[in-house]
């Protein structure tokens, strides 16, 4: 015949009370942590949100500057590379003038000149035909060899040593050749500066301007020189009632 199993004793009553303590213990532990855990998360400082908008909107107007600043250095060198050309430019266009100046200078005759070129020298007949007036150089006669001598590329002339220009005159009273109201005793040496073979072959051209003078028994000789001075002219022109076109 079988035993019944034996029944499981019943706590007793201080296990249960020692028992309960050890958990109440527990969670009042549990309890002092978090709340200690929950002190040291209000503890921490909180970043204001209007401090990070604050930075946000910093950060974008530093942007914005450094781009208008990149802008205005751009159109800064831009405008340095304008300046340095315009200089460059200026210079050009100032040496180009001062240069044109010279050329119109030497043109107008206010600038003395040398170079290479001619003489040519014209005097009266030395010999009187029967019956007729003597053969004297006339003004018009030094102004076709003038001419003769522009025509062929002289680039100064001067005539006894008197620049002649655009606004030379000349003229003639009774026997005396007048240059800018200058009275001129023969020999007339006329210089010009060019090249004196080309000036010299235009002048001796066969049945040209010397050959007709020589004819009429006019003593005309050219020379060549490889250095002539032409002197600049004794003035400028002095205008009492031309005025400039407006």
């Amino acid at each position: 015949m079988e035993q019944p199993a034996p029944r499981p004793r019943p706590l007793s009553i201080p296990f249960l009370q020692v028992l309960t303590a050890l958990v109440l213990m527990a969670l009042g532990f549990l309890v002092v942590i978090q709340s200690r855990a929950g002190r040291a998360l209000v503890a921490q400082p909180e970043v204001p949100t209007r401090n990070v908008y604050a930075l946000a909107t910093l950060l974008r107007e530093e942007r914005e500057a450094h781009v208008a600043l990149e802008a205005e250095v751009a159109e800064l060198r831009n405008r340095l590379e304008v300046y340095e050309r315009a200089a460059a430019e200026g210079q050009s266009l100032t040496a180009a003038m001062s240069k044109e100046l010279e050329t119109l200078r030497a043109a107008v005759g206010l600038k003395a000149m040398e170079g290479p070129g001619v003489t040519v020298t014209m005097k009266d007949s030395p010999t009187r035909p029967a019956g007729s007036d003597p053969v004297v150089v006339t003004y018009q006669d030094i102004v076709a060899v003038v001419n003769e001598l522009w025509a062929a590329g002289a680039e100064a002339v001067a005539v006894n040593n008197l620049r002649v220009t655009a606004m030379t005159g000349f003229g003639q009273v009774g026997g005396t050749v007048v240059v800018d109201l200058q009275r001129l005793q023969g020999p007339f040496v006329i210089t010009a500066i060019g090249d004196p073979a080309t000036l010299e072959g235009a002048l001796n051209i066969k049945g040209g301007l010397v050959e007709a003078l020589r004819t009429i028994g006019l003593g005309l000789s050219i020379a060549g020189h490889d250095r002539v001075q032409v002197p600049a002219a004794s003035g400028l022109a002095k205008f009492d009632h031309a005025r400039p076109l407006k």
